[in-house]
């Protein structure tokens, strides 16, 4: 399989103040973006991002998502569709250095994201 590690780790949240005030703060983690519905830490590895969970994401208070770094976006998704897996979001543009995101969702209903060119 083409993934090649954790890209992220999202904590939602209805409060990021408050969640922002903790890990910037008491652990002093060092922001790589912020604005006001998102904060990206840098840590060694991946990215934690505290997302706030607002309007039609509400309902995503206190869930945590995963985002996979993939070397080819295209043959993991053919994969997972093949094996029957539910395609939530297919290779979608991120806008960001040409990358894309397809979102597979988990039998539990959780939501991971696979982040590839």
């Amino acid at each position: 399989m083409p993934v090649q590690g954790i890209s992220y780790v999202a904590v939602w949240s209805k409060d990021l103040a408050a969640n922002r005030h903790v890990f910037a703060n008491v652990l002093e983690l060092p922001i790589a973006y912020e604005d006001e519905n998102i904060v990206v830490f840098e840590t060694e590895g991946a990215h934690l991002v505290l997302q706030r969970a607002t309007g039609a994401d509400e309902h995503l208070d206190g869930t945590i998502q995963l985002g996979f770094s993939v070397t080819d976006l295209d043959d993991l998704t053919e994969a997972l569709a093949a094996d029957g897996q539910v395609i939530a979001l297919d290779r979608e543009e991120l806008g960001i250095e040409q990358q894309r995101v397809t979102v597979l969702r988990l039998p539990s209903g959780h939501t991971v994201e696979f982040i590839g060119k």
